[in-house]
């Protein structure tokens, strides 16, 4: 019935109407919404014809979807029921339909523009579904959904509650991607109208102009986000920084972000959009092998954090995984062999097919790089090798992973290889999948040893890793305390259980839960004498990330020990970083360095309820204050960091009091934290002058003050502050206090005007904020403009016998400076 309405002459909208109001259409749209699409009976019915299940997953949501999606579904619905000549028709209707303005727009838009009875028909539809399926008519996803049974007794002191939620997801293994040709990627954006990406540095240079080609050639908008895709840069920062990003560039919580690159990529964008509006869909378009056939797909999203593998993170799959080989071509050989590793693993785990397919073809696959270079790509038959190996690599990962999508418990066949490696791989140096290859060598023996398998299988699988040229052994195993670590780490984050997946027997799953120091580094020493008679002696070849031009995940190494007497927090930071070779020392340091603050804030008098609202109004200003400077209306951008803070507002309500002050300059207003400080310690008949150049902080700060019952010892003036403390000088004021906290290249020439007027008195006070600025001038390179400004004033104040001064190493620095004549 939709065919031949899509093909009448009439403008692409008027078809569109005409086509949601026709009887059968409609039937079926609305049945379809009904239907409970992700249910295991709704895939099994469908198991034949997954695209077609993919189609009706999302068609169930038509009435929130944009009007090109609905078409692009009934155009894949036509391919799948009828063949791709009825399809043609759906095509080009698809065509002149995203070339109207309002495509993008949502089908429940339309419902004013339909007959009288389609439209009752649709939101009776739709005031149905909010009481038996609000999921279907109101979605934040169209990829998740919830369900929830609770009970309470009678006085509802006791209340009992199952959740679940489930997720669907599409992995597909494609050729030529960025092809226009090719619609996976213009099907899920072009009815969105844009693509936010976030995209591998390195296969940004490769790919970066295809893959901006490819938008702009379907008319999509193309916003990308390069990050780097190293190991070494697998750290919760560079998460924030994507998720920075993603708040600038607009990311909706209902459209996927496409995420372009490797396993460290996979791993960190996905984590924030994990993050991100608490739940993001993403799309994963994997470039190399180890996203392709495990990161790729995974659920587990994370993150490296205090010298550990994947310290923080979630449970996020994308909701579609895309896997073309075409883009191994531009891998380095190292990279594909530490992939192989992740092929290998579910092979041996999974598949014995697979695995013998590996054993036949591994070299090969490697040599070609996937059937990517050379002859290779025109061979038809070792192409559809290399898919079969993939895609089963791929169907063994997600039978595995996504049927314990939480981790609800640790019989996990795709840990093979991930037990004991975790704690040596980073300090190692070595690239991921080589040290993987370590693990599932030694879990192979264990494995023997256990009866699990037999000897000639245990030689099976050490050959398929060593002809693979893949690591068996490495000389950090030789330290057994370090993999007995490791262990024992394991077991603490399995619950209380090794739970160690090995081979029982080569094809299928076991586990390994009881091995005990002494045994284990026993079986450490056998292992090592089998590995040293394999080629290579066991050593991968390339298998450290240097070798293969990645940075070394631990590439700043500890000095030697140093025997220093430590007295401060500095110097216990110091020896801690000094003392050892082991690099979890940074993580310790780290920790210290941050609790510093704390602590500060933890041990010194709290403040008022006043200035703890100003901190947290100043927090939420920082999208304002970018506002009014893209407006104007503020000279420079300010943000919320500039503020001055607990620690310090109590060292200067500390010093008004102590010095009996009356009289106070604040050089910097802000939000008026710091003027507000000083004036609740004041006494009653105490006054701050308070002088600020940005009218619109000026206005901030009074309405901040405004509560207070010290909201009279302010008085606030707005203006350049030179020309305001002339102003001053002129009117015979001086100062007990002077607070200076504004523009650090001014410091100076205000310091001067301070003297020079007398506004400062003999036996006043100057505090000065910011003397350190961002501990610049430590770091012995150039210094930036507040740098400069910082550093002048502090030579300034060295040389100048007027004053007596010493710099706090509070924040970012704070000087006091008395004026002794």
């Amino acid at each position: 019935m939709a065919s031949p309405i899509v093909q009448e002459s009439t403008s692409p909208e008027e078809r569109l109407l005409k086509l949601l109001s026709e009887p059968s259409v409609q039937s079926m749209l609305t049945t379809v919404s009904r239907l409970p699409v992700f249910s295991k009976e709704m895939a099994l019915a469908f198991k034949d014809d997954l695209d077609l299940l993919l189609a009706l997953k999302q068609l169930k949501y038509f009435w929130n979807l944009p009007q090109s999606q609905l078409a692009i579904l009934l155009e894949v619905m036509a391919r799948q029921l009828e063949g791709p000549s009825q399809a043609a028709p759906f095509q080009e209707f698809l065509r002149v339909l995203t070339q109207t303005p309002n495509h993008g727009k949502n089908i429940k838009h339309l419902r004013d523009e339909l007959s009288a009875e389609a439209k009752a028909e649709y939101l009776r539809n739709a005031e149905y579904l909010e009481t038996a399926d609000a999921h279907a008519v109101y979605p934040t996803s169209i990829y998740r959904q919830c369900d929830g049974f609770t009970l309470a007794t009678k006085d509802a002191s006791t209340i009992e509650a199952v959740m679940s939620t489930t997720l669907t997801t599409t992995i597909k293994i494609a050729r030529k991607v960025l092809e226009p040709s090719n619609h996976l990627l213009y099907n899920i954006y072009k009815p969105l109208g844009r693509c936010v990406a976030v995209v591998d540095d390195k296969v940004d240079a490769i790919y970066g102009k295809e893959l901006d080609a490819y938008f702009a050639d379907h008319g999509i908008e193309f916003k990308k986000i390069v990050s780097s895709g190293n190991e070494a840069d697998k750290d919760i920062r560079d998460v924030e920084r994507i998720l920075v990003s993603l708040k600038k560039a607009g990311q909706g919580r209902h459209e996927p972000l496409l995420v372009v690159g490797g396993g460290v990529i996979a791993d960190i964008a996905g984590f924030a959009a994990a993050l991100y509006s608490r739940n993001t869909p993403y799309v994963m378009l994997c470039t190399s092998i180890v996203s392709g056939i495990d990161a790729g797909p995974s659920p587990r999203v994370c993150c490296n954090g205090f010298d550990y593998k994947n310290l923080y993170g979630a449970y996020h799959p994308p909701v579609l995984t895309i896997t073309d080989r075409g883009f191994w071509k531009s891998l380095h050989p190292g990279w594909l062999r530490h992939g192989v590793a992740e092929i290998i693993k579910m092979a041996v785990m999974k598949d014995l097919s697979l695995f013998e397919l590996v054993e036949q073809w591994g070299p090969k696959c490697l040599e070609t790089k996937f059937g990517t270079v050379g002859d290779s790509v025109n061979d038809p038959a070792f192409q559809d090798v290399c898919d079969l190996i993939v895609g089963k690599a791929m169907e063994g990962y997600v039978r595995s992973e996504y049927g314990n999508l939480w981790e609800t418990h640790q019989c996990r066949p795709h840990a093979y290889g991930h037990t004991w490696c975790p704690g040596y791989e980073l300090p190692s140096g070595m690239l991921h999948g080589q040290a993987v290859g370590t693990c599932m060598g030694f879990g192979a023996y264990l494995a023997m040893k256990s009866d699990f398998i037999p000897e000639i299988e245990c030689q099976r699988i050490l050959k398929v890793i060593s002809d693979c040229e893949l690591c068996l052994w490495h000389p950090i195993m030789e330290d057994g305390a370090a993999v007995w670590r490791s262990q024992v780490a394991m077991i603490e984050k399995r619950g209380g259980n090794l739970a160690a997946p090995i081979p029982r027997p080569l094809g299928e799953s076991g586990y390994l839960n009881d091995l005990s120091e002494e045994i284990l580094l026993q079986r450490l020493q056998e292992y090592k004498s089998i590995c040293l008679s394999y080629p290579r002696q066991g050593r991968g070849v390339e298998e450290h990330c240097t070798e293969v031009g990645l940075a070394d995940p631990q590439s700043k190494k500890m000095a030697p020990p140093d025997d220093r007497f430590v007295v401060t927090p500095t110097d216990l930071m110091i020896a801690t970083l000094t003392k050892t070779q082991d690099t979890a020392a940074v993580g310790k340091v780290v920790r210290m360095l941050d609790g510093v603050e704390g602590m500060v804030v933890k041990y010194s008098t709290q403040p008022s309820e006043a200035l703890r609202n100003i901190s947290v109004q100043t927090a939420k200003s920082n999208p304002n204050w970018a506002e009014m400077e893209k407006k104007g209306a503020t000279s420079k951008l300010l943000e919320a960091e500039m503020i001055s803070g607990q620690a310090e507002g109590q060292l200067l309500q500390l010093l008004v009091k102590f010095g009996r002050v009356k009289k106070v300059l604040d050089i910097g207003t802000f939000t008026g934290y710091s003027s507000l400080a000083m004036a609740e310690a004041l006494p009653e008949d105490g006054r701050v002058v308070t002088l600020e150049r940005q009218e619109e902080a000026a206005k901030m700060a009074a309405e901040n003050w405004a509560s207070s019952p010290h909201v009279g010892k302010i008085e606030s003036r707005v203006g350049e502050a030179q020309a305001l403390l002339q102003a001053l000088a002129s009117q015979g004021e001086s100062f007990d206090l002077v607070f200076l906290d504004v523009d650090k290249p001014g410091y100076f020439a205000l310091y001067q005007t301070l003297m020079e007027t007398g506004l400062l008195r003999v036996g006043g006070l100057l505090a000065v904020d910011n003397t350190m600025y961002k501990g610049e001038e430590l770091t012995g390179e150039k210094l930036s403009l507040n740098g400069e400004g910082a550093r002048a004033l502090n030579a300034g104040l060295l040389a100048d016998d007027r004053v007596l001064q010493v710099m706090l190493p509070l924040r970012d620095g704070l000087t006091l400076a008395f004026r002794q004549h």
